[in-house]
């Protein structure tokens, strides 16, 4: 049995990503139907403005606060409105809206699964931190909890709402959508791989906000928790038995 479409939301966390937004965004409501852009402090353009008419919904914070807030800010706004799964992609034009379609069926009312997208590595100028920094995060999360899982940074994923309302996570940048995926995971959820496309433009035309040193330096402090949790505190020593 399918869930309704009302009923799935799609979440696109934004920070200055005004040139492909609204196209993004408009793609997407051509996929979901409800959709929420939260705006992460953006100073490139007034997001709502740039949206009106699109149908789209916006919440905004005042100042930047990094992904991972924008992410949790949203999941709070969907699940007081009835969500049972979210839907999340980025804002950057690097996620096809169409690839929705292929998250899909894999959604039901259980609400028991992560779908997780899996990014098409062998695409044209996939930077060679990323490819480094999916290899670093998939070996400590199979290490951490027992699963496999393709692609532990790709932001087009699909969350049970479930877990969006429940889980606690402390994480408040990119090391956000590690920890939650580890701690649905110790939840009793399972994980879904599936493949997507990906789109990265040439180097010095792509526009991202990872930064390099900080944010993998927060990844690295959050592999060390939770691997001091699995190991020290039992978290998650029953589901993530293989």
């Amino acid at each position: 049995m399918k869930l309704a479409p009302e009923y799935i939301w799609t979440i696109i966390p934004v920070y200055n990503h005004a040139v492909e937004l609204r196209q993004v965004v408009c793609k997407t409501l051509e996929n979901c139907p409800r959709v929420l852009v939260v705006d992460d402090g953006s100073t490139d353009a007034v997001v709502a403005d740039l949206l009106s008419g699109t149908g789209a919904e916006v919440v905004s914070h005042s100042r930047n606060m990094g992904k991972g807030h924008a992410l949790r800010t949203g999941f709070e706004y969907v699940a007081g409105r009835g969500c049972k799964y979210a839907i999340t992609l980025d804002a950057d034009g690097q996620h096809n809206p169409e690839d929705i379609q292929i998250f899909l069926p894999h959604i039901s009312p259980d609400g028991r699964t992560i779908v997780l997208g899996t990014r098409d590595f062998g695409s044209s100028n996939v930077p060679g931190k990323s490819k480094f920094g999916r290899g670093f995060s998939n070996f400590w999360i199979k290490w951490q909890t027992g699963r496999e899982v393709h692609d532990s940074q790709s932001g087009f994923r699909a969350y049970p709402g479930e877990l969006i309302r429940n889980v606690r996570c402390l994480s408040g940048h990119y090391d956000f959508e590690t920890e939650i995926l580890v701690r649905g995971i110790w939840m009793g959820m399972d994980v879904k791989n599936v493949n997507i496309s990906v789109h990265y433009p040439k180097k010095g035309v792509r526009i991202s906000h990872f930064r390099t040193f900080s944010d993998n330096l927060r990844i690295s402090r959050l592999h060390t928790r939770l691997t001091f949790e699995r190991m020290f505190l039992g978290a998650g020593r029953q589901v993530g038995k293989t």
